[in-house]
């Protein structure tokens, strides 16, 4: 049989999903980690409002009744798994939980994280440590548990891991950062290996890596807790050297985890999406003024 372009065309017509289809996530059984505050609880709210069912787990109750609240008075259908990443139980009860509650589970985003700051010769190897634990581990455990779940039901679902830019940049700019970066740097790099080992079950596996955000996180986390107030006053100077003509909503960057997580994105596997306004190419609106630090000699 001879194939001609209108055979073709009319395969183009015959395969396209609409784009309703597409772009919405209805039907849909999503796990978010860290789903109660900043960008998990704005990665949540879109997919509720894609038309998802949402387990949201973090690994404080307080945050969790509050988030809950807040999606109710949505009518989102939502509920609160509480989990913290550290511990394999917790991570292999909340894959259990969501698929008894939900019946499936389609969709994971990994937002749960800490940060902090210290130079290397001020920085604990138990804070670096449990950086690694609650961001890289976490993630990894997370994957593991909700991957098998999804192989062993044959669901080609998605895997959307939360980095973030300072992997790619020097931020802040003298250091401070080693202990996070190793640990985000460590997501990007395990996304391309999952995406590799997962393709042939269907299942995609992506990386959405941010930039600064406004977030309840970002009022609270600061130098590490243990640096004595000098070394804290030192650091913190250090910290506001950078200048940025914007800081990204939180909502800005979920809308783009939510993108990852749609059909849209069903071409796209092993990738990082950097979602940070431009700040990782330098690209800003103007330029804001940068005084000299340290002073000059």
């Amino acid at each position: 049989m001879n194939i001609t372009p209108e055979m073709i065309l009319r395969g183009y017509q015959a395969n396209t999903a609409s784009l309703k289809d597409m772009l919405y996530v209805k039907g849909k059984v999503a796990i978010v980690t860290g789903g109660t505050s900043g960008l998990g609880f704005c990665v949540a709210r879109r997919l509720c409002q894609g038309g998802a069912k949402v387990v949201v787990a973090s690994s404080t109750e307080e945050k969790g009744a509050l988030a809950l609240k807040l999606f109710q008075e949505e009518g989102f259908d939502v509920v609160y798994c509480k989990c913290d990443v550290r511990n394999e139980d917790e991570v292999k009860h909340l894959v259990a939980f969501t698929a008894e509650t939900f019946g499936s589970i389609d969709i994971l985003v990994t937002a749960a994280g800490i940060w902090s700051f210290a130079h290397i010769g001020d920085l604990e190897e138990s804070v670096f440590k449990d950086t690694l634990d609650i961001n890289l581990l976490g993630a990894y455990r997370c994957a593991k548990y909700v991957s098998t779940y999804m192989i062993e039901h044959n669901i080609k679902g998605k895997l959307l891991l939360v980095s973030s830019n300072s992997a790619y940049l020097p931020q802040p700019v003298f250091g401070g950062y080693a202990h996070y970066t190793a640990s985000k740097g460590g997501v990007i790099a395990m996304t391309t290996e999952l995406a590799k080992e997962l393709k042939r079950y269907g299942i995609m596996v992506n990386t959405v890596a941010p930039g600064g955000m406004f977030t309840p996180g970002c009022l609270t986390n600061g130098p590490v807790s243990t640096l004595s107030n000098e070394k804290k006053m030192e650091i913190g100077k250090e910290m506001m050297v950078a200048k940025l003509d914007e800081i990204p909503t939180a909502d800005s960057v979920a809308i783009v985890v939510y993108g990852m997580c749609t059909r849209m994105a069903d071409g796209v596997t092993g990738e990082c999406i950097v979602a940070d306004s431009g700040m990782m190419r330098n690209i800003m609106a103007f330029q804001p003024a940068i005084e000299q630090y340290p002073p000059a000699k």
